[in-house]
């Protein structure tokens, strides 16, 4: 079983993790053993140095690997703390110990006792001095090119990869909650014009008839655009017309409808299905039950760089408590609030104003097309 708070690594990263660990180490091996050898003129020194090298990326693996995920903390500080001190030890022992052995075959005093061996006198002439800077200018090369290249394959590709993936995966995501969204609201728009439709066909069935080729163009409308988030708001609106004759016809003389349309916002794209609950809801909860004829009002204009979309009924309207509650009670405006937040943030969520007996006005504020961002 794995102990708690540990992950799991498929065996390909471990190896991944280890080469690039150890090829860091082998690097800075190099790098001092190649220095050792030109100041001292010792062959053994790259190999005592890469191998002492090795041994501390080794030590650096198993804390990695093994013994960071099971030190205890609850805080980042906590852990950072505990794994320092830990760190400390281990590389403390670990240090003294190829100290000792490194010396032991290089020929250098030992790290405790007396220090015993004969006097060495180094004379270094200005050729010799030139020659080092020479070195130092040469010797960072290799390692480098090799923790280059290492660190490149296994971390900063892999990296990139896995934010580009994660980008994908969390456009992918909210791609498939929008067309959830757009789903759950074409059966239930289309639910409820056919029960329009449904209460004329023993009242008046050349009315129902004709509401039925309306429903058509609404099926059409939904089949072409299904895959498209959003659409010019003249295409919108002529969909909004015909389920608003499903509605006059149903209703008759009791609903009006006024339109004020700027020309130029006919233009503009938004989002699909995005005026369709207002209307359905301000002529099903504010004009069906109220006593006589009933407004509804639909207007659009454009604001410098914002497109204002206004839906307002003069029905029932709402009192306060009902009104805090608007965005729970149906599956329209619901949606319609989770589709505008996910598309452009909580500052374009709908306003909505009511008085009771005095109708109700929502508001729309849309970023123009020039101006709207990418479905996230």
């Amino acid at each position: 079983m794995t102990p708690k708070g540990l992950v799991t690594i498929p065996s390909v990263q471990r190896n991944r993790m280890l080469l690039l660990v150890l090829g860091t180490g082998a690097a800075v091996g190099l790098h001092l053993g190649l220095l050792h050898l030109f100041m001292w003129r010792s062959a053994k020194g790259p190999t005592v140095f890469l191998l002492g090298a090795l041994a501390f990326s080794a030590v650096t693996y198993a804390l990695w690997r093994w013994a960071f995920p099971r030190l205890p903390g609850r805080t980042l500080a906590s852990q950072v703390a505990v794994q320092v001190a830990f760190s400390l030890v281990a590389y403390g022992i670990l240090s003294v110990l190829v100290v000792s052995i490194s010396a032991h075959f290089l020929g250098a005093p030992s790290l405790f006792g007396t220090p015993l061996g004969p006097e060495d006198h180094i004379t270094i002439t200005p050729a010799v001095r030139q020659n080092g800077v020479r070195v130092y200018a040469l010797l960072p090369i290799v390692p480098s090119v090799l923790t280059t290249i290492i660190t490149y394959h296994l971390v900063w590709r892999r990296m990139e990869t896995l934010q580009t993936r994660a980008r994908e995966l969390g456009e992918l995501a909210a791609t498939a909650q929008l067309a959830a969204l757009r789903a759950q609201i074409n059966p239930h728009f289309l639910f409820n014009s056919l029960n329009s439709i449904a209460q004329l066909i023993s009242v008046d069935p050349a009315k129902a008839e004709a509401c039925v080729e309306r429903l058509a163009e609404i099926f059409r409308y939904l089949l072409n655009r299904a895959e498209q988030e959003f659409v010019p708001l003249s295409e919108e609106l002529q969909m909004t017309n015909a389920y608003l004759e499903i509605e006059r016809a149903r209703f008759e003389e009791r609903l009006r409808v006024e339109t004020t349309v700027d020309p130029r916002a006919l233009r503009q794209l938004i989002p699909n299905l995005v005026l369709q609950p207002l209307v359905e809801n301000a002529v099903k909860h504010g004009l069906s039950r109220k006593v006589g004829p009933g407004t509804l009002r639909i207007a659009a204009r454009l604001d410098g760089g914002t497109l204002t979309l206004i839906v307002g009924d003069d029905g029932l309207g709402m009192s306060s408590a009902v009104l805090a509650e608007v965005f729970e009670r149906g599956v329209g405006l619901r949606n319609l609030r989770a589709r505008l937040e996910r598309l452009y943030g909580p500052a374009h969520l709908p306003q909505i104003t009511s008085t009771p007996g005095g109708g109700t006005r929502v508001e729309l504020h849309l970023p123009t097309t020039d101006r709207r961002p990418e479905a996230a």
